[in-house]
């Protein structure tokens, strides 16, 4: 009966605060909660905030779309639960002269077209994302591959890198080829069925999975309200909601709209809302005006106020890496002026960044600031931050807890647009790669991340760490690999 309860008051609270908005409610029948469903495990339908936008791994620079390459592809290596790096589609590998890597690649992997995977497929995957990936930098050590025989390559390098086997296990180095048409296609355990603007379909490649169970089919949503995503769930309209915060799943707990049993995943993505200074009308060219910006804004009460939660004490998220130079101290007043002090935030429009914006919006008017909020919808909003044509925007950068030196190129050269300040750390990675010892690598990275934030590109407001909750399907994508 409680939950019967809980959910003609949820309906009706969400009714009278959203009015006329797109969100759609369907009349429910008590019915249709009266009893369990007994369905087979042939359907996985899961929702996240924002919609896949991609699905060739060379051209993914958004986690949203990243989290579907362990459904459609195969890396050569994958990392293990204390993060090292294991084989995967690799049989065994070797160093020779500490820069020549040899793999032999695994026998009966077979492409969703049903050809056989080889050592030329690998070469041939691997050089196309360097030649056309958006992060082919990344690798820039790479000077050769050559196929030996059907089974066996070499990647010689440039350079000693004692990072390279955990680089071959990112995302972009998954193996891939294009068909005919042009369309880009794996080995992993599902295929591209249908790829709508609204939701991705996915279908059970059989050579994959054998006599393994697997749901035959998995279809991804998307809704950027978290409103939107509980609705979606409690309706039992999708298995799976991504992009949950603790606080989130611990209220709707206690107002008895998710039960408490609800299975839980903690994903390594760390999510950090951010204040970040875009190019338009050149206000934030220097750093004295972003300083000046930074010494206004209260993240404590931003943090507090929204989010319920400690604000950010250190500028990458400290579940990362142990931070010591890079803690944030406190910000002293600046005596730079702006010349306008007409100010635009802009934002994604969902209900988080409008507070978020209100917040920040009535603490720069208390400084004498002209602030309007100018919200945008998905597509439109990402082309204004791709292209940095915004001056303040509220914006979610996102960490993988897995790839530190990824995480460092992905914040510089997509989330800020900043080549050279990524450029100019070359010389800390280099030395990163030369280390041995995991503490000495953090001491480097700490050190390149405390240099970045002295030229205050963004404004860390706090650090999340996501989850996904669901019923008993989300064990089911709990990917491990082909081992």
């Amino acid at each position: 009966m409680r939950k019967y309860i809980s959910m003609f008051v949820f309906i009706v609270i969400t009714t009278l605060s959203f009015g006329s908005t797109a969100m759609q409610l369907e009349d429910l029948s008590i019915d249709e909660y009266s009893q369990l469903k007994d369905e087979k495990n042939d359907e996985v339908k899961l929702i996240q905030a924002i919609k896949v936008s991609t699905v060739d791994p060379i051209r993914m620079k958004d986690q949203y779309s990243i989290r579907v390459v362990k459904y459609l592809y195969d890396t050569l290596f994958i990392l293990g639960e204390n993060g090292e790096a294991k084989p995967n589609l690799v049989e065994k590998f070797s160093w020779k002269e500490d820069r020549i890597l040899t793999l032999k690649i695994k026998e009966n992997i077979y492409f969703h077209d049903g050809k056989q995977l080889d050592s030329m497929g690998v070469k041939n995957s691997l050089e196309r994302m360097l030649d056309r990936g958006v992060f082919k930098s990344f690798f820039k050590d790479v000077e050769s591959i050559r196929v030996v025989d059907k089974d066996f390559l070499e990647i010689k390098l440039k350079r000693k890198n004692n990072l390279f086997i955990s680089m071959l296990s990112y995302y972009m180095c998954s193996i891939t080829k294009e068909d005919e048409t042009g369309k880009v296609i794996g080995t992993g355990p599902y295929k591209i069925g249908d790829m709508k603007n609204k939701e991705l379909v996915l279908l059970k490649n059989e050579r994959y999975f054998k006599n393994i169970p697997g749901a035959e089919k998995i279809t991804i949503y998307y809704e950027i309200s978290d409103r939107g995503r509980m609705i979606s769930y409690y309706n039992e309209k999708v298995d799976i909601v991504s992009d949950i915060t603790l606080k989130r799943l611990k209220k709707w707990k206690e107002d008895g709209l998710i039960s408490s049993d609800v299975e839980v995943l903690e994903k390594e993505e760390v999510d950090t809302t951010s204040i970040i200074f875009g190019n338009k009308n050149g206000i934030f060219k220097t750093r004295d005006s972003r300083k000046a910006i930074k010494a206004i804004i209260d993240k404590e009460k931003i943090s507090e106020n929204i989010f319920g939660e400690k604000s950010a004490k250190t500028f990458f998220p400290q579940q990362l890496f142990k931070a010591e130079l890079s803690r944030i101290g406190k910000e002293e007043k600046t005596d730079y002026t702006f010349k306008n002090k007409h100010l635009e935030i802009t934002i994604l429009n969902d209900d988080v960044s409008m507070a978020v914006a209100k917040e920040i919006k009535k603490q720069l008017e208390k400084n004498n600031f002209d602030v309007s909020i100018v919200p945008y919808q998905q597509e439109a909003y990402l082309m204004k931050i791709e292209n940095r044509d915004y001056e303040l925007a509220v914006y979610n950068i996102i960490f993988d807890g897995n790839y530190l030196v990824y995480n460092l190129g992905k914040v510089m050269m997509f989330d800020l647009g900043n080549k050279d300040m990524y450029n100019a750390t070359q010389p800390f990675l280099d030395i990163m790669k030369d280390e041995n010892q995991k503490e000495n690598r953090d001491k480097i990275y700490d050190k390149v991340v405390s240099l970045i934030a002295k030229d205050v590109p963004y404004i860390p407001l706090i650090h999340s760490k996501k989850i996904i909750i669901g019923n008993e399907k989300i064990r089911s994508l709990d990917s491990k690999g082909r081992n």
